[in-house]
């Protein structure tokens, strides 16, 4: 015979059913079929259930062997959907059984409520459920503003982490289009590889690291795949081919506008000093008699900033070959981390070099202003810097003080910088 359980009287002999003496609570809370409930309170904030939840016998969770042997019992809260828009707690009465394998490294264990319960978890099934499906819907700040107004108090981060417990998708088999690309958990540092369904648009599997044996290997596991949309990078081609030989491999629509925009920039970084020369026919164009002479005439020749600034760069190359970081080419070469690193970019010398002596200024747009009013005769720097803030310069009195300073010393007015479009324009 069963011992009686402290917390878990005998039902009153009016009691009709698995829901208290009311067959109709059942059908209404189908989760609370299996417990039995011995009060309802409700107050102007909550509806208050008061159950037990008393079965002969349970199996183990680690070891799954039934037990009939209670330890103990206690009372459980637990909070479950709404009512009304009040939130619902129940205080459920439940049996601690003891495991009666001697080899299981669990003592004892309690029993759990089909529907309702579930271990280590304060919410009902139910609950827990329609969490789950606002966090995936919405996830953290506005899901916490939904399940606000369906009247469950709940923190975004609780919302984040129940998507993070939900299990992964069991796949068998790859779907017919794989889209596979990296991406960087820490940028220079680790990578991955996403995997993609290119029918649905949905994630399906990340591999660690960017190298064609993760790749191969998920192939195999996983057969089926008809088309493999990738980046061109080596690596990929090498485990799609190995791993999936049948397959087609195709680029992907946006790796090619991405090469071939990352092409132009740097063929349009290397002319940049063209881009002002047309500016500056298009701003000043030659006399109909006069020849054009732009394409016969020679190279200008190199400037010493040129010639040393294609010297850094060939020594920052030679740095970075050999590992060294930034900082540490700073060190080794006496220049800021700042002026290493712009060299570190710059694919070439060309660009290194295009960049620096085309670079454009803060006063190019309000060069045609300063001029006219100089021309009109206003020769004061404080009222031109005032006029040229009014139009959106936002450098300081200095700059302007240091452009006017040829015109105040009685020579040629200073060329104006025509407008040449950027190298995103250009490539754009």
């Amino acid at each position: 015979m069963l011992p009686q359980c402290v917390t878990c009287p005998a039902p009153p002999a009016t009691a009709g059913g698995a829901a208290g003496g009311d067959p109709k609570l059942g059908d209404l809370l189908p989760h609370l079929g299996s417990v039995i409930v011995n009060k309802i309170e409700t107050t102007p904030s909550a509806v208050l259930f008061t159950a037990r939840y008393c079965p002969a016998a349970a199996a183990c969770p680690a070891c799954g062997t039934w037990s009939s042997r209670v330890h103990s019992s206690y009372v459980r809260q637990v909070r479950d959907l709404p009512l009304g828009g009040r939130p619902v707690l129940i205080h459920l009465a439940m049996r601690r059984f003891l495991c009666p394998n001697p080899a299981c490294a669990k003592v004892t264990f309690a029993g759990q409520a089909e529907g309702l319960t579930a271990r280590y978890q304060r919410w009902s099934v139910p609950l827990a459920g329609l969490l789950t499906q606002v966090a995936l819907e919405l996830a953290g700040r506005a899901g916490t503003r939904l399940a606000r107004a369906l009247g469950v108090a709940v923190h975004r981060g609780t919302l984040l982490r129940l998507v993070i417990d939900l299990p992964d998708p069991q796949l068998r088999a790859a779907p017919d289009v794989v889209g596979v690309d990296n991406f960087a958990l820490r940028r220079g540092h680790v990578y991955a590889t996403v995997l993609v369904d290119a029918t649905t648009g949905r994630a399906i599997d990340v591999l660690a690291g960017r190298e064609a044996g993760p790749l191969e290997e998920w192939l195999k596991a996983h057969p089926g795949a008809r088309v493999i949309c990738r980046d061109r990078a080596g690596a990929y081609a090498e485990g799609a081919r190995d791993g999936a030989p049948g397959a087609i491999q195709v680029a992907d629509r946006w790796h090619l506008w991405h090469n071939l925009a990352e092409h132009i920039a740097r063929a349009v970084a290397r002319h940049r000093g063209c881009l002002k020369q047309i500016a500056a026919e298009a701003t000043d164009p030659k006399p109909p008699d006069e020849p054009d002479l732009t394409v016969t005439s020679a190279p200008p020749a190199e400037s010493r900033l040129e010639a040393r600034m294609r010297d850094q760069h060939a020594a920052v190359a030679a740095l970075a070959a050999r590992g060294l970081g930034l900082r540490a080419i700073a060190r080794e070469l006496g220049v800021d981390r700042k002026t290493a690193r712009r060299f570190a970019q710059a694919a070439t010398a060309d660009q290194a070099v295009a960049r620096a002596v085309s670079r454009p200024t803060v006063l190019d747009r309000y060069q045609p202003h300063l001029h006219r009013r100089w021309t009109e005769g206003c020769h004061d720097t404080a009222i031109l810097h005032a006029e040229i803030t009014a139009l959106g310069y936002r450098g300081s009195l200095r700059t302007v003080y240091r452009y006017l300073q040829p015109l105040r010393a009685g020579t040629n007015p200073a060329a104006l910088t025509p407008e040449t479009l950027k190298i995103s324009e250009v490539t754009s």
